[in-house]
């Protein structure tokens, strides 16, 4: 067993009206051992009755921090919002339908994170909770194996630490993005500073993988995927062209899968989105992505190289009648 480490460690969830879950995940993250560590939650508007079982559940909990929020500020802002509510050494969020795979996780990431400084951000893997198998709807890797660890460029949502430092030099979030592509975007700019990230399978969180899908594409989830990766893309300079050619596979994306509505209103608000960053006087040197940060990630991401019909035809595979 890895000796115990003398860092703090910030367990943030977020809560909206799931309070079972919300529950077994804040139980899961007080039960970890070996590090000191505060449980910080922020409950994104639930409906009174689901947000007082959670509060109920915590009450005289000293090592657990409750905060309520009149509505929803999305997976960015709650974050956000959670994250300053501590001040650990590292920032481990774990979604409230997840929970931790044994005792020892905190303590194993904060032992590896106190042993490799240049780290900025960890990768946990993720796995179905139902099947014990890997959770694909959570894999962000192509062509790398789950139960080896690399280099990377991201992190998935549902299990993963950040050094505070890092992220907090990193700006936090960037609460416009309010749901998708958050990761990828604090996580360009941590690499920008010259920290690194790691995909870390020796801690394992078993997710809850919602056969409801909280968020239906019909219902937004496609229309932030468009808006939001537009945004992205313009902020980190991707040419104007490419990003007109990326809108209209987006398009075509949606009319495919008969949601063209979602497509089209995505492509507004994301162009409105970079017209308004273009006119912020907000320092923008953190997403100038320096000559060294891209050949880390093209070093990460071979498959970046791959001939366009290759890339094609990966995207059509992830589209069996959904985006």
């Amino acid at each position: 067993m890895t000796c115990a480490s003398r860092s703090q460690v910030d367990v943030i969830i977020l809560s909206w009206n799931r309070p079972e879950d919300t529950i077994a995940a804040i139980a899961s993250a007080l039960e970890q051992d070996g590090v000191e560590r505060r449980v910080l939650v922020v409950d994104q508007g639930s409906e009174p009755e689901n947000f007082e079982r959670v509060a109920g559940f915590v009450a005289g909990n000293a090592a657990v921090a409750l905060q309520r929020l009149e509505r929803n500020m999305g997976v960015a802002g709650g974050r956000n919002i959670a994250s300053a509510m501590g001040s650990g050494r590292y920032i481990v969020a774990l979604d409230s339908d997840a929970v931790f795979a044994d005792r020892h996780c905190l303590l194993r990431a904060a032992a590896y994170l106190d042993a490799n400084p240049q780290l900025c951000a960890l990768g946990f893997r993720i796995v179905n909770f139902f099947t014990g198998e890997n959770d694909d709807t959570s894999w962000d890797y192509p062509g790398r194996r789950p139960d080896e660890g690399f280099a990377a460029t991201r992190f998935v949502g549902a299990g993963h630490a950040i050094r505070r430092s890092a992220f907090e030099a990193a700006g936090g979030y960037d609460a416009r993005l309010f749901f998708c592509s958050e990761e990828i975007d604090l996580c360009y700019r941590m690499l920008n500073l010259g920290g690194r990230i790691e995909y870390f399978p020796d801690v394992t969180v078993l997710h809850k993988v919602s056969p409801d899908h909280r968020v239906f594409w019909e219902r937004g989830r496609y229309y932030y995927t468009v808006r939001n990766a537009l945004y992205t893309g313009y902020k980190f300079g991707t040419p104007l062209p490419r990003l007109a050619v990326g809108a209209l596979a987006f398009l075509v994306r949606g009319a495919y899968n008969r949601i063209p509505g979602s497509a089209l209103r995505g492509l507004a608000a994301g162009v409105r989105l970079c017209l308004a960053y273009a006119r912020s006087t907000e320092d923008k040197k953190l997403c100038r992505l320096s000559a060294e940060t891209w050949r880390y990630i093209r070093s990460c991401e071979p498959w970046r190289a791959d001939p366009a019909l290759t890339k094609i035809r990966r995207q059509l595979k992830r589209l069996p009648g959904r985006p």
